[in-house]
Protein backbone atom coordinates (compact mmCIF):
# COMPACT_ATOMS: atom_id res chain seq x y z
CA UNK A 1 0.00 0.00 0.00
CA UNK A 2 1.69 3.58 -0.90
CA UNK A 3 1.46 6.48 1.34
CA UNK A 4 -1.27 7.98 -0.95
CA UNK A 5 -3.75 4.70 -0.58
CA UNK A 6 -3.40 5.22 3.09
CA UNK A 7 -4.83 8.84 3.23
CA UNK A 8 -8.72 9.03 4.10
CA UNK A 9 -10.92 10.00 1.04
CA UNK A 10 -11.21 13.51 1.59
CA UNK A 11 -7.62 13.56 1.89
CA UNK A 12 -6.76 11.77 -1.33
CA UNK A 13 -9.39 14.11 -3.20
CA UNK A 14 -7.85 17.29 -1.93
CA UNK A 15 -4.62 15.85 -2.96
CA UNK A 16 -5.59 14.94 -6.15
CA UNK A 17 -6.72 18.46 -7.00
CA UNK A 18 -3.96 19.99 -5.06
CA UNK A 19 -1.07 18.24 -7.02
CA UNK A 20 -2.07 20.05 -10.19
CA UNK A 21 -1.78 23.61 -8.65
CA UNK A 22 1.23 26.09 -8.29
CA UNK A 23 3.91 25.21 -5.85
CA UNK A 24 3.09 27.88 -3.74
CA UNK A 25 0.44 29.06 -0.87
CA UNK A 26 -2.75 27.99 -1.57
CA UNK A 27 -4.85 30.41 0.54
CA UNK A 28 -7.40 28.71 3.08
CA UNK A 29 -10.64 29.55 1.22
CA UNK A 30 -9.31 28.03 -2.06
CA UNK A 31 -8.32 24.98 0.01
CA UNK A 32 -11.93 25.49 1.50
CA UNK A 33 -13.07 25.06 -1.85
CA UNK A 34 -11.31 22.26 -2.99
CA UNK A 35 -11.94 19.92 -0.18
CA UNK A 36 -14.54 17.51 -0.14
CA UNK A 37 -16.78 17.14 2.76
CA UNK A 38 -15.11 15.23 5.94
CA UNK A 39 -15.62 14.92 9.38
CA UNK A 40 -12.73 17.22 10.55
CA UNK A 41 -13.35 19.95 7.26
CA UNK A 42 -10.84 21.60 5.67
CA UNK A 43 -8.39 21.84 8.28
CA UNK A 44 -8.79 18.34 9.35
CA UNK A 45 -8.12 17.21 5.75
CA UNK A 46 -4.52 19.26 5.47
CA UNK A 47 -3.49 18.73 8.36
CA UNK A 48 -3.83 14.91 7.38
CA UNK A 49 -1.61 16.00 4.04
CA UNK A 50 1.04 17.66 6.53
CA UNK A 51 1.65 14.59 8.67
CA UNK A 52 1.94 12.60 5.66
CA UNK A 53 4.37 15.02 4.12
CA UNK A 54 2.52 16.19 0.80
CA UNK A 55 2.21 19.46 1.72
CA UNK A 56 3.31 22.30 4.65
CA UNK A 57 1.19 24.28 6.26
CA UNK A 58 1.49 27.89 5.59
CA UNK A 59 1.70 30.61 8.15
CA UNK A 60 -1.41 32.73 6.79
CA UNK A 61 -3.43 29.32 6.60
CA UNK A 62 -4.22 27.29 3.72
CA UNK A 63 -1.20 24.72 2.49
CA UNK A 64 2.01 25.04 0.22
CA UNK A 65 1.78 21.69 -2.12
CA UNK A 66 5.32 19.89 -2.08
CA UNK A 67 6.97 20.04 -5.55
CA UNK A 68 8.33 16.57 -5.35
CA UNK A 69 5.41 15.37 -3.93
CA UNK A 70 3.22 16.28 -6.07
CA UNK A 71 5.03 14.98 -9.43
CA UNK A 72 5.34 12.01 -7.96
CA UNK A 73 1.68 11.87 -6.77
CA UNK A 74 0.28 13.18 -10.46
CA UNK A 75 2.52 10.53 -12.13
CA UNK A 76 0.05 7.90 -10.57
CA UNK A 77 -3.26 9.41 -10.92
CA UNK A 78 -5.28 9.10 -14.26
CA UNK A 79 -6.54 11.53 -16.32
CA UNK A 80 -9.45 12.18 -15.14
CA UNK A 81 -7.84 13.94 -11.52
CA UNK A 82 -6.90 17.10 -13.82
CA UNK A 83 -10.26 17.79 -15.30
CA UNK A 84 -11.45 17.19 -11.57
CA UNK A 85 -8.77 19.91 -10.52
CA UNK A 86 -10.25 22.32 -13.25
CA UNK A 87 -13.93 21.95 -12.62
CA UNK A 88 -13.34 22.94 -8.82
CA UNK A 89 -10.97 25.93 -9.41
CA UNK A 90 -14.72 26.97 -11.76
CA UNK A 91 -16.65 25.90 -8.65
CA UNK A 92 -14.69 28.03 -6.46
CA UNK A 93 -14.59 31.29 -9.26
CA UNK A 94 -18.26 30.84 -8.17
CA UNK A 95 -21.51 32.67 -10.01
CA UNK A 96 -21.06 35.29 -12.47
CA UNK A 97 -21.03 38.97 -11.31
CA UNK A 98 -20.89 37.95 -7.73
CA UNK A 99 -19.74 39.73 -4.88
CA UNK A 100 -15.44 39.04 -4.62
CA UNK A 101 -15.70 37.58 -8.38
CA UNK A 102 -12.60 39.29 -9.44
CA UNK A 103 -10.61 38.87 -6.48
CA UNK A 104 -11.48 35.39 -6.35
CA UNK A 105 -10.16 35.24 -10.20
CA UNK A 106 -6.70 36.67 -9.42
CA UNK A 107 -6.45 34.15 -6.28
CA UNK A 108 -6.87 31.01 -8.49
CA UNK A 109 -5.19 32.68 -11.63
CA UNK A 110 -1.26 31.29 -10.44
CA UNK A 111 -2.95 27.80 -10.41
CA UNK A 112 -5.04 28.05 -13.30
CA UNK A 113 -1.54 28.81 -15.46
CA UNK A 114 -0.22 26.16 -13.84
CA UNK A 115 -2.54 23.61 -14.29
CA UNK A 116 -2.69 24.88 -17.84
CA UNK A 117 1.01 24.24 -18.21
CA UNK A 118 0.81 21.05 -16.86
CA UNK A 119 -1.79 19.52 -19.15
CA UNK A 120 -2.62 19.42 -22.71
CA UNK A 121 -5.60 21.14 -25.03
CA UNK A 122 -6.84 17.74 -26.51
CA UNK A 123 -7.56 16.62 -23.08
CA UNK A 124 -9.92 19.76 -22.35
CA UNK A 125 -13.45 19.65 -20.80
CA UNK A 126 -16.22 21.48 -21.76
CA UNK A 127 -16.25 23.02 -18.26
CA UNK A 128 -12.21 23.49 -18.07
CA UNK A 129 -12.89 25.60 -21.76
CA UNK A 130 -15.55 28.07 -20.29
CA UNK A 131 -13.71 28.69 -16.80
CA UNK A 132 -10.61 29.68 -19.35
CA UNK A 133 -12.95 32.23 -21.32
CA UNK A 134 -14.09 33.40 -18.30
CA UNK A 135 -11.18 34.29 -16.52
CA UNK A 136 -9.46 35.41 -19.42
CA UNK A 137 -12.25 38.25 -20.16
CA UNK A 138 -12.24 38.43 -16.58
CA UNK A 139 -8.59 39.76 -16.53
CA UNK A 140 -8.90 42.16 -19.49
CA UNK A 141 -11.42 44.08 -18.25
CA UNK A 142 -8.97 44.45 -15.65
CA UNK A 143 -5.99 45.44 -17.78
CA UNK A 144 -3.98 41.86 -16.47
CA UNK A 145 -3.49 40.52 -20.01
CA UNK A 146 -0.32 39.28 -19.07
CA UNK A 147 -0.85 36.28 -17.50
CA UNK A 148 -4.17 36.34 -20.05
CA UNK A 149 -2.06 35.60 -22.99
CA UNK A 150 -0.82 32.15 -22.29
CA UNK A 151 -4.59 31.36 -21.41
CA UNK A 152 -6.35 32.79 -24.57
CA UNK A 153 -3.58 31.13 -26.50
CA UNK A 154 -4.74 27.93 -24.98
CA UNK A 155 -8.34 28.54 -25.38
CA UNK A 156 -7.72 29.23 -29.30
CA UNK A 157 -6.40 25.50 -29.62
CA UNK A 158 -8.68 23.92 -27.54
CA UNK A 159 -11.51 25.40 -29.65
CA UNK A 160 -9.54 24.34 -32.36
CA UNK A 161 -9.05 20.68 -31.10
CA UNK A 162 -12.83 20.01 -29.97
CA UNK A 163 -15.30 22.46 -31.81
CA UNK A 164 -13.30 23.28 -35.51
CA UNK A 165 -11.57 25.72 -37.17
CA UNK A 166 -14.33 27.88 -38.53
CA UNK A 167 -16.74 27.24 -35.89
CA UNK A 168 -17.97 30.42 -34.50
CA UNK A 169 -17.04 29.42 -31.12
CA UNK A 170 -13.16 29.49 -32.39
CA UNK A 171 -13.52 32.82 -34.31
CA UNK A 172 -14.81 33.62 -30.77
CA UNK A 173 -11.73 32.36 -29.55
CA UNK A 174 -9.40 34.22 -32.05
CA UNK A 175 -11.44 37.78 -31.47
CA UNK A 176 -10.44 37.26 -27.67
CA UNK A 177 -7.05 36.71 -28.48
CA UNK A 178 -6.52 39.55 -30.91
CA UNK A 179 -7.85 41.53 -27.36
CA UNK A 180 -5.14 40.14 -25.52
CA UNK A 181 -2.70 41.14 -27.91
CA UNK A 182 -3.73 44.27 -27.87
CA UNK A 183 -3.48 45.00 -24.68
CA UNK A 184 -0.07 43.35 -24.10
CA UNK A 185 0.95 45.68 -26.61
CA UNK A 186 1.25 43.42 -29.63
CA UNK A 187 -0.84 45.74 -31.46
CA UNK A 188 0.35 44.88 -35.08
CA UNK A 189 0.02 41.30 -34.82
CA UNK A 190 -3.47 42.17 -33.03
CA UNK A 191 -4.83 44.14 -36.09
CA UNK A 192 -3.76 40.92 -38.18
CA UNK A 193 -5.92 38.69 -36.14
CA UNK A 194 -8.93 41.12 -36.14
CA UNK A 195 -8.73 41.22 -40.02
CA UNK A 196 -8.38 37.05 -40.05
CA UNK A 197 -11.38 37.08 -38.03
CA UNK A 198 -13.64 39.50 -39.57
CA UNK A 199 -12.83 37.61 -43.04
CA UNK A 200 -12.94 33.80 -41.77
CA UNK A 201 -16.59 34.78 -39.64
CA UNK A 202 -17.63 36.93 -42.82
CA UNK A 203 -16.40 33.37 -45.42
CA UNK A 204 -18.21 31.17 -42.53
CA UNK A 205 -20.99 32.55 -41.09
CA UNK A 206 -21.88 36.13 -43.49
CA UNK A 207 -20.58 39.54 -42.95
CA UNK A 208 -23.28 40.19 -40.37
CA UNK A 209 -22.29 38.11 -37.80
CA UNK A 210 -22.12 39.13 -34.75
CA UNK A 211 -18.75 37.87 -34.67
CA UNK A 212 -17.63 39.94 -37.21
CA UNK A 213 -19.17 43.20 -35.80
CA UNK A 214 -17.68 42.08 -32.51
CA UNK A 215 -13.80 41.97 -34.03
CA UNK A 216 -14.93 45.72 -36.34
CA UNK A 217 -15.75 47.04 -33.26
CA UNK A 218 -11.62 45.91 -31.92
CA UNK A 219 -10.08 46.60 -34.87
CA UNK A 220 -11.16 49.97 -35.07
CA UNK A 221 -9.35 50.77 -31.74
CA UNK A 222 -6.37 48.94 -32.72
CA UNK A 223 -6.10 51.33 -35.88
CA UNK A 224 -6.23 54.34 -34.00
CA UNK A 225 -3.05 52.83 -31.80
CA UNK A 226 -1.39 52.18 -34.27
CA UNK A 227 -1.78 55.79 -35.97
CA UNK A 228 -4.05 54.70 -38.75
CA UNK A 229 -6.42 56.82 -38.16
CA UNK A 230 -8.58 57.28 -41.40
CA UNK A 231 -8.99 53.37 -41.34
CA UNK A 232 -9.83 53.36 -37.88
CA UNK A 233 -12.59 56.31 -38.31
CA UNK A 234 -13.78 55.06 -41.55
CA UNK A 235 -14.82 51.51 -39.31
CA UNK A 236 -16.27 53.51 -36.72
CA UNK A 237 -18.34 55.31 -39.16
CA UNK A 238 -19.68 52.03 -40.38
CA UNK A 239 -19.86 50.53 -36.44
CA UNK A 240 -22.38 54.12 -36.53
CA UNK A 241 -24.44 52.85 -39.50
CA UNK A 242 -24.77 49.07 -38.62
CA UNK A 243 -25.89 50.03 -34.53
CA UNK A 244 -28.49 52.52 -35.89
CA UNK A 245 -29.83 49.97 -37.83
CA UNK A 246 -30.03 47.21 -35.51
CA UNK A 247 -30.60 48.97 -32.46
CA UNK A 248 -31.43 52.14 -32.83
CA UNK A 249 -29.71 55.19 -32.10
CA UNK A 250 -30.81 55.86 -28.29
CA UNK A 251 -29.06 52.22 -27.97
CA UNK A 252 -25.39 52.39 -25.98
CA UNK A 253 -23.36 50.56 -28.29
CA UNK A 254 -24.91 53.11 -30.88
CA UNK A 255 -23.93 56.09 -28.83
CA UNK A 256 -20.22 54.84 -27.98
CA UNK A 257 -19.80 54.23 -31.34
CA UNK A 258 -20.27 58.04 -31.87
CA UNK A 259 -18.40 59.01 -28.76
CA UNK A 260 -15.39 56.38 -30.03
CA UNK A 261 -15.25 58.18 -33.09
CA UNK A 262 -14.74 61.62 -31.68
CA UNK A 263 -11.85 60.17 -29.72
CA UNK A 264 -10.43 58.51 -32.95
CA UNK A 265 -10.76 62.45 -34.13
CA UNK A 266 -8.97 64.10 -31.29
CA UNK A 267 -6.64 61.65 -31.29
CA UNK A 268 -5.69 62.02 -34.94
CA UNK A 269 -5.22 66.20 -34.58
CA UNK A 270 -8.65 66.91 -35.80
CA UNK A 271 -10.21 68.94 -32.62
CA UNK A 272 -12.87 71.02 -34.03
CA UNK A 273 -14.37 67.82 -35.58
CA UNK A 274 -14.46 65.91 -32.33
CA UNK A 275 -15.60 68.75 -30.65
CA UNK A 276 -18.74 68.68 -33.07
CA UNK A 277 -19.60 65.27 -32.56
CA UNK A 278 -19.47 65.19 -29.12
CA UNK A 279 -21.69 68.50 -28.57
CA UNK A 280 -24.37 66.62 -30.88
CA UNK A 281 -24.45 63.21 -28.99
CA UNK A 282 -24.15 64.62 -25.46
CA UNK A 283 -27.35 65.49 -25.54
CA UNK A 284 -28.65 62.29 -26.64
CA UNK A 285 -26.62 60.53 -24.18
CA UNK A 286 -28.85 62.73 -21.20
CA UNK A 287 -32.03 61.79 -23.18
CA UNK A 288 -31.45 57.70 -23.52
CA UNK A 289 -28.86 57.15 -21.07
CA UNK A 290 -29.74 59.52 -18.55
CA UNK A 291 -27.19 62.28 -16.90
CA UNK A 292 -26.08 59.99 -13.94
CA UNK A 293 -25.53 57.10 -16.31
CA UNK A 294 -21.16 56.59 -15.94
CA UNK A 295 -20.71 56.49 -19.74
CA UNK A 296 -22.68 60.62 -19.85
CA UNK A 297 -20.36 60.90 -17.64
CA UNK A 298 -17.31 60.17 -19.21
CA UNK A 299 -18.68 61.83 -22.80
CA UNK A 300 -19.59 64.86 -20.96
CA UNK A 301 -15.75 64.92 -19.07
CA UNK A 302 -14.27 64.31 -22.67
CA UNK A 303 -16.63 67.15 -24.10
CA UNK A 304 -15.46 69.71 -21.80
CA UNK A 305 -11.59 68.42 -21.71
CA UNK A 306 -11.52 68.77 -25.53
CA UNK A 307 -13.46 72.30 -25.14
CA UNK A 308 -10.85 73.46 -22.79
CA UNK A 309 -7.94 72.38 -24.87
CA UNK A 310 -9.39 74.38 -27.84
CA UNK A 311 -9.37 77.59 -25.82
CA UNK A 312 -6.09 76.92 -24.78
CA UNK A 313 -6.84 76.70 -21.50
CA UNK A 314 -4.15 73.88 -19.07
CA UNK A 315 -5.76 71.46 -18.14
CA UNK A 316 -4.82 67.65 -16.99
CA UNK A 317 -7.97 65.50 -16.77
CA UNK A 318 -10.49 65.38 -14.24
CA UNK A 319 -10.72 68.02 -11.43
CA UNK A 320 -11.27 67.50 -7.39
CA UNK A 321 -15.00 68.50 -8.43
CA UNK A 322 -14.93 65.99 -11.13
CA UNK A 323 -14.11 63.47 -8.78
CA UNK A 324 -16.81 64.08 -6.07
CA UNK A 325 -19.52 64.60 -8.42
CA UNK A 326 -18.69 61.35 -10.49
CA UNK A 327 -18.34 59.55 -6.83
CA UNK A 328 -21.72 60.95 -5.92
CA UNK A 329 -23.34 59.12 -8.56
CA UNK A 330 -21.17 55.86 -9.17
CA UNK A 331 -23.47 52.83 -9.66
CA UNK A 332 -22.36 50.47 -6.48
CA UNK A 333 -24.49 47.17 -5.50
CA UNK A 334 -24.39 46.75 -1.40
CA UNK A 335 -21.53 45.88 -0.13
CA UNK A 336 -19.86 46.62 -3.59
CA UNK A 337 -17.46 48.81 -5.05
CA UNK A 338 -16.62 48.76 -8.73
CA UNK A 339 -13.65 49.16 -11.04
CA UNK A 340 -14.99 52.81 -12.41
CA UNK A 341 -15.64 53.54 -8.35
CA UNK A 342 -12.40 52.47 -7.53
CA UNK A 343 -10.76 54.69 -9.89
CA UNK A 344 -12.17 58.24 -9.19
CA UNK A 345 -10.94 57.43 -5.05
CA UNK A 346 -7.62 56.78 -6.92
CA UNK A 347 -7.57 59.42 -8.48
CA UNK A 348 -9.17 61.68 -6.09
CA UNK A 349 -6.39 60.36 -3.56
CA UNK A 350 -3.69 61.25 -5.65
CA UNK A 351 -4.95 64.78 -6.01
CA UNK A 352 -5.67 65.64 -2.63
CA UNK A 353 -2.13 64.21 -1.94
CA UNK A 354 -0.70 66.15 -4.03
CA UNK A 355 -2.27 69.17 -2.73
CA UNK A 356 -0.76 68.37 0.74
CA UNK A 357 -3.80 67.17 2.11
CA UNK A 358 -2.12 64.21 3.69
CA UNK A 359 -4.30 62.84 6.14
CA UNK A 360 -7.39 62.75 3.80
CA UNK A 361 -5.07 61.24 1.11
CA UNK A 362 -3.70 58.35 3.21
CA UNK A 363 -7.44 57.74 4.78
CA UNK A 364 -8.51 57.77 0.64
CA UNK A 365 -5.54 55.70 -0.18
CA UNK A 366 -6.22 53.11 2.50
CA UNK A 367 -10.28 52.99 1.31
CA UNK A 368 -8.75 52.27 -2.23
CA UNK A 369 -6.31 48.93 -0.66
CA UNK A 370 -9.27 47.60 1.72
CA UNK A 371 -12.24 48.01 -0.66
CA UNK A 372 -10.72 47.29 -3.22
CA UNK A 373 -8.32 44.30 -1.70
CA UNK A 374 -11.88 42.46 -0.31
CA UNK A 375 -13.60 43.20 -3.87
CA UNK A 376 -11.11 42.57 -6.48
CA UNK A 377 -8.49 41.34 -5.06
CA UNK A 378 -4.90 42.38 -3.49
CA UNK A 379 -3.28 41.94 -6.92
CA UNK A 380 -6.19 44.06 -8.57
CA UNK A 381 -3.99 47.01 -10.48
CA UNK A 382 -5.80 49.93 -8.83
CA UNK A 383 -5.15 48.72 -5.83
CA UNK A 384 -1.41 47.90 -6.87
CA UNK A 385 -0.94 51.55 -7.72
CA UNK A 386 -2.70 52.77 -4.65
CA UNK A 387 0.29 51.16 -2.29
CA UNK A 388 3.01 52.90 -4.01
CA UNK A 389 1.44 55.97 -4.29
CA UNK A 390 0.29 55.86 -0.44
CA UNK A 391 4.18 55.16 -0.19
CA UNK A 392 4.68 58.48 -1.24
CA UNK A 393 2.65 59.99 1.07
CA UNK A 394 4.81 58.14 3.98
CA UNK A 395 7.83 59.09 2.32
CA UNK A 396 6.42 62.87 2.55
CA UNK A 397 6.33 62.34 6.18
CA UNK A 398 9.28 61.20 6.89
CA UNK A 399 8.42 57.64 7.51
CA UNK A 400 10.75 56.12 5.15
CA UNK A 401 10.31 52.48 6.69
CA UNK A 402 6.68 52.31 5.97
CA UNK A 403 6.97 53.82 3.07
CA UNK A 404 9.00 51.21 1.77
CA UNK A 405 7.02 48.19 3.48
CA UNK A 406 3.85 49.97 1.60
CA UNK A 407 5.96 49.49 -1.83
CA UNK A 408 7.08 46.19 -1.47
CA UNK A 409 3.40 44.71 -0.21
CA UNK A 410 2.19 46.06 -3.52
CA UNK A 411 5.07 44.93 -5.52
CA UNK A 412 4.59 41.18 -4.01
CA UNK A 413 1.01 41.76 -4.79
CA UNK A 414 1.51 42.92 -8.57
CA UNK A 415 4.09 40.26 -9.42
CA UNK A 416 2.12 37.45 -8.18
CA UNK A 417 -0.98 38.78 -9.92
CA UNK A 418 -0.22 41.10 -12.77
CA UNK A 419 3.19 39.48 -14.04
CA UNK A 420 6.46 41.10 -13.91
CA UNK A 421 6.10 43.25 -16.65
CA UNK A 422 2.78 44.44 -16.13
CA UNK A 423 2.66 48.40 -15.71
CA UNK A 424 1.41 48.67 -12.18
CA UNK A 425 4.11 46.43 -11.23
CA UNK A 426 6.97 48.42 -12.62
CA UNK A 427 5.82 51.55 -11.03
CA UNK A 428 6.23 49.64 -8.20
CA UNK A 429 9.52 48.63 -8.72
CA UNK A 430 10.80 51.89 -9.04
CA UNK A 431 9.18 52.94 -6.39
CA UNK A 432 10.48 50.87 -4.12
CA UNK A 433 13.70 51.31 -5.90
CA UNK A 434 13.52 55.02 -5.41
CA UNK A 435 12.82 54.40 -1.24
CA UNK A 436 15.94 52.35 -1.45
CA UNK A 437 18.23 54.92 -3.19
CA UNK A 438 17.12 57.56 -0.67
CA UNK A 439 18.03 55.40 2.26
CA UNK A 440 21.30 54.66 0.08
CA UNK A 441 20.67 51.16 0.83
CA UNK A 442 23.13 50.98 -2.44
CA UNK A 443 23.22 47.02 -2.21
CA UNK A 444 19.69 46.28 -2.09
CA UNK A 445 19.50 48.60 -5.08
CA UNK A 446 21.62 47.16 -6.68
CA UNK A 447 20.39 43.90 -6.43
CA UNK A 448 17.05 44.89 -7.53
CA UNK A 449 18.34 46.63 -10.27
CA UNK A 450 19.93 43.49 -11.64
CA UNK A 451 16.72 41.53 -10.98
CA UNK A 452 14.66 43.71 -12.74
CA UNK A 453 16.37 45.57 -15.29
CA UNK A 454 16.21 43.05 -18.58
CA UNK A 455 11.76 43.26 -17.69
CA UNK A 456 12.64 46.76 -17.77
CA UNK A 457 14.35 47.29 -21.03
CA UNK A 458 11.76 45.05 -22.89
CA UNK A 459 8.44 46.62 -21.56
CA UNK A 460 9.38 50.37 -21.67
CA UNK A 461 13.01 50.20 -24.06
CA UNK A 462 15.85 51.82 -24.15
CA UNK A 463 14.72 55.34 -24.59
CA UNK A 464 12.82 55.63 -21.84
CA UNK A 465 13.65 58.56 -19.54
CA UNK A 466 12.74 55.63 -16.53
CA UNK A 467 15.38 53.34 -18.37
CA UNK A 468 18.22 55.83 -18.41
CA UNK A 469 17.62 57.09 -14.66
CA UNK A 470 18.39 53.26 -13.73
CA UNK A 471 21.42 52.95 -16.35
CA UNK A 472 22.62 56.18 -14.16
CA UNK A 473 22.27 54.47 -11.12
CA UNK A 474 23.67 50.47 -12.25
CA UNK A 475 26.79 52.46 -13.63
CA UNK A 476 27.35 54.39 -10.42
CA UNK A 477 26.93 51.68 -8.42
CA UNK A 478 29.07 49.72 -10.83
CA UNK A 479 31.76 52.39 -10.21
CA UNK A 480 31.52 53.30 -6.94
CA UNK A 481 29.75 50.02 -4.75
CA UNK A 482 28.02 50.74 -2.02
CA UNK A 483 29.25 54.08 -1.42
CA UNK A 484 26.88 55.24 -4.54
CA UNK A 485 24.54 57.83 -3.01
CA UNK A 486 21.42 59.91 -5.54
Amino acid sequence: MTDVDRLSVPARTLLGRAVWLAPEHVPHDLVAALSPDGPDGPDGVVAELVRAGFVAPHPDGGLVPDARAAESVRSGLDDDSQVDAVLALGRYLGERDSPGEVARCLTLLPHLAHWAGLTRPEDDVVGGAMLLNRVIVLLLHQSISEPALPLAERYVRTCELHVGTDDARTWGARSLLASVLDQCGQVRRAARLAEQVIAGVSAAHGEDHPQAWNARQNLGAMYMRLGEFDRAAALVRQLIDHHTAVSGPGDRMTLMARHNLAVILRTAGRLAEAVEIWQECTPDFDRFLGPTDPDTLDVRHSLTDALEEQAGLDTDGMSLEDAERMLAHASEGPGRVTQRNLSVRLHRATMLRNQGRLDEAESEFGSVIALGGAELGPGHPLVVSAHYRLSLVHHIRGQDDRALETAERGLREGVRSLGRKHQETLLSVFAVMGLLAKQRRAAELQQMIEEWLADIIESWGFGHPAVRELARHRAGLALYGTEWAR
